[in-house]
This record gives structure tokens, sequence and C-alpha cells, in this order.
């Protein structure tokens, strides 16, 4: 009695590497492969994934594909490099922080040369944004002071238009990827560190996974249709509470405020418009001097919203110097009494006098407002101590001691 061989009668197969494809006969009767090799590079394939997919997920470039939409044209893109895409990376990230990372909407990235209502078109280059309020943004519009970064018009090619009546944002990514070129694209990807965004997909592990009657699903998210409303940050605490890993409500992050934001711009802008710098320094040299409360206006912010957008620094030199006096918090005595005879009190130390003499108080104004103030005409029983950086200061006094003991 002979033994049959199992092998040589089996069925031949295909291999199921879509490299290989060879016919073969399969030792055992599941395999699909036709060696260890095959199986081995298949599994890798299907792990690996074409680092263009990131790009075609990632919401920086959404946000590219958006900007080329309300401009009509992918040629807001021109000449740009890993460096300058990379640069532009950097502020968006740096804009969406400003914006509590992502749980606000008070800042977008604002033009300097605009894009649209002149015969030229502001490109999308860090260097021809601003990151800004929105509502001084919108107030803006169209305006331009006549800097920034542009093209004319007249040398726009046709052929990269964009109709946003018709074109989807998905194709416009893709459309921009081609124009900015693969290697391009895949090196800004390497060196920012782009990943695809995150909340399509935690949408879709929620949507998935929730149960109405899990009475840890419910408390995270009451309601499942609000969740293609909720914003990224949101979405992860809501998955984190359907898993158990955290519990209590979400709290948003607050933006950044308006004077920080200003000043970090114009320290940023001050490397395109090295005439900025001197004043970048003393913005905050003067906001280091503040504490609650702000001593920043809406004025403020609109002023140098405007030198931001290119305003004339020759024109705006002067407003610029009110700007950082009425930032410089000054503090200053007054005395109402007789102080013959009296040692000063010294500004830092006056929180501790228990019974101040002389009718002596402590007043906390900008430096703008005292210069106001000590431009009048002062009153004979009003004398003043005021502090500079260095010493203690009396108005009309040769000199200052400010080693003194303050009494007690």
């Amino acid at each position: 009695m002979t033994t049959q061989n199992t092998t040589a009668t089996a069925k031949q197969k295909t291999c199921k590497n879509p490299d290989c494809k060879k016919r073969f006969r399969p030792s055992v009767k599941t395999a699909i492969y036709c060696n260890r090799t095959c199986k081995d590079n298949t599994a890798n394939q299907k792990v690996r994934k074409d680092p263009m997919e990131k790009a075609l997920k990632a919401a920086f470039f959404y946000y590219i594909a958006r900007e080329c939409i309300r401009a009509g044209t992918l040629e807001i893109l021109r000449g740009h490099t890993v460096e300058s895409l990379s640069y532009l990376h950097t502020l968006y990230k740096t804009n969406m922080q400003y914006n509590g990372y992502g749980d606000r909407n008070e800042y977008e990235l604002s033009h300097i040369a605009p894009v649209k209502g002149h015969d030229i078109i502001g490109l999308l280059y860090a260097e021809n944004l601003v990151s800004a309020p929105k509502a001084l943004n919108r107030a803006h519009s169209t305006k331009w002071f006549g800097y920034g970064k542009s093209v004319h018009r007249l040398t726009l090619d046709s052929k990269h238009n964009i109709d946003k009546r018709l074109d989807k944002e998905s194709e416009v990514v893709t459309r921009v990827i081609d124009y900015l070129g693969r290697k391009v694209v895949l090196d800004t990807i390497k060196e920012c560190k782009i990943k695809p965004a995150q909340r399509s997909q935690l949408t879709e592990w929620i949507v998935s996974k929730y149960d109405p009657a899990n009475p840890d699903h419910k408390a995270a998210l009451p309601d499942i249709s609000k969740v293609d409303g909720m914003k990224t940050k949101e979405l992860h605490h809501v998955k984190a509470m359907m898993l158990g890993e955290e519990t209590g409500e979400y709290f948003a992050s607050p933006a950044s405020r308006q004077e920080v934001v200003f000043c970090q711009e114009l320290n940023r802008l001050s490397a395109h418009r090295p005439e900025l710098e001197v004043f970048a320094y003393a913005l905050e040299e003067a906001l280091a001097t503040q504490t609650e409360p702000s001593l920043f206006t809406q004025h403020h912010a609109q002023m140098l919203f405007d030198v931001l957008h290119g305003k004339s620094i020759a024109v705006m030199a002067d407003t610029l110097e009110m700007v950082i006096a009425e930032n410089t918090a000054h503090s200053f005595i007054t005395y109402t009494g007789n102080v013959t005879n009296l040692p000063r009190y010294a500004v830092d130390a006056f929180q501790y006098v228990q019974n101040p003499l002389a009718g002596a108080q402590l007043h906390h104004t900008s430096l703008a407002a005292f210069k106001a103030t000590m431009g009048q005409p002062a009153r004979a029983v009003i004398l003043t101590d005021t502090v500079d950086t260095l010493s203690l200061v009396r108005p009309g006094a040769m000199n200052s001691d400010p080693f003194y003991n303050a009494p007690f």
C-alpha cells in the first residue's frame, strides 16, 4: 500500500501577493501565499500607507484649500517652498493656540495685502498674514495700506481658477497638492510632522460606539445629534468619558488676550519690517509692568491692527508711542497733609503701612495719564512721589534716595 502525496495532488492557487501572483500548490489547505516572504511583504504593504494621505486629510491643507476657494485661484500659493509652507504652518498652529487650541473662534489670519478689491491679489504667505481679532478683520474688509506680499491679477493663469459653486473642498485639496508639487508637500509634512485631522475619526468612533442605554455614554453626550457641531477637543473628552477614562464637565480653554497676541505679532512681523522692532520691544516691556486690570483698550487694538496691516510708521509713530505709554503701568503716592520733616513713603512698601501720615494715598495709573496730570498746574497742598525703573523720584527734587526706611 502506498501513501498518497497530498502536495502533488492539491489544487493550485494563485498567490495573493499583488506583486507575485504565481500559481502554487499549497502545503496546507488554508495557505494563500506561495511562501513566507510573500506573506510578510503583503502584511507590510497593508500597514504602510501613502504619506500623501496625510495631506489629503490634514486640517492645514483644508485651510489652504478654503483660502484658495475664497480667492478663486490656486495662484495665491505661487512660489511656495518647504520653508515658506513650514512658516505658514507655524503661524496656523499659533493662531489655533490663540483660539484656546480650537475651543474659541476669536482670532483669524487676516491678509495684509487683500485677495479681493484691488488690481493685486494677496498671497497666502505668513509674512502677508496677521493673527488678529475676528471682529477687527471683518471690519477691515479689503482695505490696503500698500504693504504685504502680492502679485498683479494680470499675471494669474486661468487654468488655476476655482469656482466655489462647483469645486468641493476635498477636490481643491487635491489640486493644491498638485500645484505645490508632491515633493514639496511630502517634505513639508515631514518637516512639520503634520497628521491627518482627528475630528472626522473621533466623530465616526463616537457615532459607531454610542449606546443611548449606557449611562456613561448618556452622561458623556446627552444628545448624539450634536456630535457634528462639536470641536475636536470636545470630541476627545466625550470619547474619554465613554471609555470611563474621564469624568466631569468639559471646560473650554480661554482665548489669548488681545494685547498678548498683538505684541507677539508685532515681534514676528518686525523680521519683515525692521522699523517695527523698537516698538515691539517697547510694547513688550510696557505690558510686563501691568497687573490686573489690563490697561489695554479696543482703541489700542485698532491702532496696532492698522500698523500690523501696513499703515506707515511715519504716520503712526506718535500714536504707537502713546499706546505704549498708556500701557505702561505707573504708581505714585500723593500727600494732602503737612509733610515737613516727614520721610517719603516707598511705593513698593506702601502696602505694608498701617496708618499712613499726611494723608498719603497710593495711586495706580498709566504713565501717559500720570504725565498728563503732571502737565497741569499742581495744587500747593499736593506733593507726589513717583517711581521709575531706577529710583524714587519726587517732581522738582534734584536728588532721590531709594534706600530709605519707610515709617511704619
